[in-house]
């Protein structure tokens, strides 16, 4: 489980509010049981698939409105996450959602997302805090 805490927060409300509603979601799969899993993964993969893509978006916009300069290496990372989810989307669509698929999403999806938010984000996120007071 991700617990929210201000080691995740971006100052940045938008984005810190995005990044709520993910790990709610995430957090809602790790906490279900194996058969309330099998029920609702493919729901919950399809929410997060979207709604990752609309918050990537969201953060790639503020990155060119204030010119932000690691935008190619950040957006990068938001192309390497969107290629694994991919491949985990079609591997649970051809697999199903056996325990070991379940527990490699749960994972995966928490290690990168604390990870991201903590290193790349933030650094983005002071970046346009700068940029967004002298605006």
């Amino acid at each position: 489980m991700i617990q929210w805490d201000e080691s995740l927060a971006t100052g940045v409300k938008e984005i810190d509010k995005e990044h709520k509603e993910i790990i709610a979601r995430i957090n809602k799969l790790i906490n279900m049981t194996d058969k309330e899993k099998e029920l609702e993964i493919d729901k919950t993969l399809r929410f997060l698939g979207g709604y990752v893509i609309d918050h990537f978006a969201h953060e790639e916009e503020y990155m060119i409105k204030y010119q932000y300069p690691e935008y190619d290496e950040h957006k990068g990372e938001h192309i390497r996450f969107l290629k694994s989810y991919s491949s985990l989307k079609k591997l649970f669509d051809s697999e199903g959602s056996s325990a070991l698929i379940i527990n490699a999403t749960e994972k995966q999806a928490v290690e990168w997302l604390v990870k991201h938010i903590q290193q790349i984000d933030k650094k983005m996120a002071f970046f346009l805090q700068t940029k967004m007071k002298k605006a």
